[in-house]
């Protein structure tokens, strides 16, 4: 027996194909036969009725057939999403350049701090009287932790702003996914700024899987047969390791049932591994109390000896701007200066700041703001611009600036691309493009139809043509009423399977009302197979995962956008083609404004689209470049923008906050004196 004749999707098409053949020789024997009682019309409305159930029926379980055969198939979807996961973090890692010119080895530590926020030892290891374990570690052996059985799979690692959180976090996803064997569960880096404790942990981690692979969004038999995605069948079968970071992003109240549903995972069983600056989980900690079962580490700061180190190799042994900052860095201790250099961050801030040959390193110890550890932070952060950007600081700082307020406005963490649009006053432009679009999609295809029936008689040589207008504007209509419905705060890719989908589900309708009216068998299936065409290009693109690079997700939607565009606009032109046979002026200018209006309003009412018209605002008001997806993308390159999939974030909330910040005079001064 051949492999097709055993795969259910084969027959879910077969059936298709052939309840599509069975319905079009029903119409055309009784045509031939005649129908012109009541009773009959009344006959082929309810036989259609009844064979189109029948079929959805058949086809619904066929298709759930052969989606329940996705579980022999896990322990490839598992290598598929930790190829995934490797290949996006271990770009980032070197996108920040964390191996320049060699790692920083942040270490962690058991110490007074986090006992005060865990349960006991014999809690962590659930044995009654079990005493501590060492699990001290640092940046080389971070994943060592997790190869031990007296302990469970459950860390949370604490630590100051800028301690290197987030840069563990990548390095133990990328040794936990070289460690991985076989079926063992697969790391999966996620950002807890996205998570509302009210939807379960394992609920909020499956949709967070199927953003970034939609085909684990195909259905499974759960417990007591209740069907449930692939991905929510890999967080229950315990094969996803969530490596939760930055808790503290989300505000207080939100931090406390964060807890409160970690400690529910916990006794669901849950491994996990969570970031968090350190004050904030103590508050959180103190309000609901400390996650059962799991062991709380903090980070150590980075030794004031290794920090200079690290300065001078980076410099080089010719650079001798350094002498007196390496030499204060390897013999004092406790100054402001080995307080501020205590954190991968800010050693990375000095490495930036101070490459540039005509600056002088000694000012961190002899210049006013350096009397503080605070005012050498913040003297950093205010010339990393400058810094990165040399000759064009300013405007660059303008730019930022605008994305950094926006973040803060409204309490985001991440940089999406498809969010520009909320920046103000793109807004304005957005429901202005939205009412276009609304007019564009009512008013083209009856203008069109309009036209159409006053240049030309009806008579038998144009009925076909009269089944492809009805067709076309019907798909035309049903494409912008879906278009209009559409989340346009994320982008968007074409699947072959939603443009089947679309296309089964409208031609099939549109042939039942086809054929009901009276068409013959031929017209309906052209009525049919040009409204569903045209419902199916034109609206039905589906999310893009989230763990693609933000050019990538850029180009899906532009794609996307352009083909429903063309699909639209080539519809409404097909519908014009016969008045384009009339010698008169006027009707041509029309159709002419027409084709490109309703084209344009399939553009705008994509997340591309409007990405484009706030882009165009924001840049005419010089508060956004006008190629502001490549600036994004030069940004991450300077390192002052990080990539999380598709969307960016700037390299630490602590650079975020101060750009959004307004600058000082003298700052803003001293900015400018900086040599290029």
């Amino acid at each position: 027996m051949p492999s097709w004749y055993r795969r259910p999707r084969v027959w879910f098409l077969i059936t298709l194909a052939a309840a599509a053949l069975t319905a079009l020789t029903l119409a055309w024997f009784l045509q031939h036969e005649g129908l012109e009682r009541a009773d009959k019309w009344s006959s082929v409305v309810f036989g259609s009725v009844s064979a189109g159930a029948a079929c959805v029926c058949a086809l619904t379980w066929l298709w759930r057939l052969g989606n329940g055969d996705a579980g022999g198939e896990r322990e490839a979807v598992l290598s598929r999403l930790a190829a995934a996961q490797r290949e996006q973090w271990a770009a980032e890692q070197a996108a920040r350049r964390v191996c320049e010119p060699w790692p920083l080895n942040v270490r962690w530590t058991v110490n007074a701090q986090t006992r005060a926020v865990m349960v006991s030892w014999a809690s962590v290891r659930q044995s009654a009287g079990a005493g501590p374990v060492d699990v001290d570690s640092d940046y080389a052996r971070i994943a060592s932790v997790f190869d031990r059985d007296d302990i469970p799979k459950r860390l949370v690692m604490l630590g100051e702003p800028g301690s290197g959180k987030s840069m563990l976090a990548i390095q133990l996803i990328l040794q936990l996914l070289a460690l991985r064997r076989g079926i063992e569960p697969v790391a999966v880096l996620l950002s807890t700024a996205s998570w509302n404790p009210v939807q379960s942990l394992d609920d909020w981690i499956a949709d967070q899987l199927i953003a970034q692979d939609r085909s684990l969004a195909r259905t499974l038999p759960g417990p007591n047969a209740e069907p449930r995605s692939l991905a929510r069948d890999l967080v229950a079968g315990g094969f996803v390791l969530p490596v939760l970071d930055g808790l503290d992003e989300l505000d207080e109240h939100m931090q406390r049932a964060a807890l409160i549903g970690l400690s529910s995972a916990v006794a669901a069983g849950r491994d996990f591994v969570v970031t968090c600056r350190t004050r904030p989980y103590q508050a959180a900690v103190q309000a609901c109390g400390p996650i059962p079962a799991a062991v709380v580490v903090e980070l150590e700061p980075v030794p004031a000896a290794e920090a200079a180190e690290h300065l001078a190799d980076d410099a080089g042994s010719t650079d001798r701007r350094w002498s007196r900052v390496l030499a204060h860095l390897r013999e004092e201790s406790g100054t402001p200066l080995t307080q501020a250099l205590s954190t991968p961050l800010m050693i990375w801030l000095t490495r930036m700041v101070y490459r540039n040959t005509g600056r002088t390193p000694e000012e961190l110890l002899t210049a006013d703001w350096a009397a503080s550890r605070e005012g050498i932070e913040q003297h950093l952060l205010d010339h990393l611009i400058p810094a990165t950007y040399p000759g064009r600081a300013d405007s660059t700082r303008r730019w930022l600036a605008t994305l950094a307020v926006h973040l803060k406005e409204y309490q985001l963490h991440d940089l999406a691309w498809w969010r520009i649009s909320d920046i103000r006053p793109a807004p304005t432009a957005h429901v202005v493009s939205i009412v276009y679009v609304i007019l564009a999609a009512l008013i083209s295809p009856v203008l069109v139809v309009a036209l159409v029936l006053s240049a030309f008689t009806w008579d038998g040589d144009f009925t076909r043509h009269y089944a492809l207008v009805t067709g076309v504007s019907a798909g035309v209509m049903v494409a912008f009423a879906r278009l209009l419905f559409t989340d346009r705060h994320h982008p968007r890719r074409l699947a072959l399977r939603s443009l089947m989908t679309s296309f089964a589900v409208v031609g099939s309708v549109l042939l039942t009302v086809a054929m009901v009216a009276g068409m013959s068998p031929l017209e309906a299936v052209i009525c049919a197979v040009s409204g569903g065409a045209v419902t199916a290009l034109a609206s039905s693109a589906e999310p893009a995962p989230s763990a693609t690079t933000p050019a990538a997700s850029l180009a899906m939607d532009r794609n996307a956008a352009l083909v429903s565009a063309a699909t639209i606009g080539g519809a409404v032109a097909a519908m014009s083609a016969p008045a384009l046979f009339r010698p008169e002026p006027f009707l041509w200018a029309v159709i002419g404004g027409v084709v490109p209006a309703a084209a344009l309003a399939a553009v705008l009412v994509s997340a591309w689209g409007q990405f484009c018209v706030a882009t165009l605002v924001l840049a005419t008001l010089r508060r956004l470049p006008l190629r502001l997806s490549r600036s994004l993308a030069d940004a991450q390159e300077r390192g002052v923008l990080r990539r999380a999939g598709s969307v960016y974030q700037f390299r630490h909330a602590l650079l975020r906050d101060r750009l959004a910040h307004p600058m000082s005079a003298e700052t803003a001064a001293s900015v400018r004196s900086m040599p290029v």
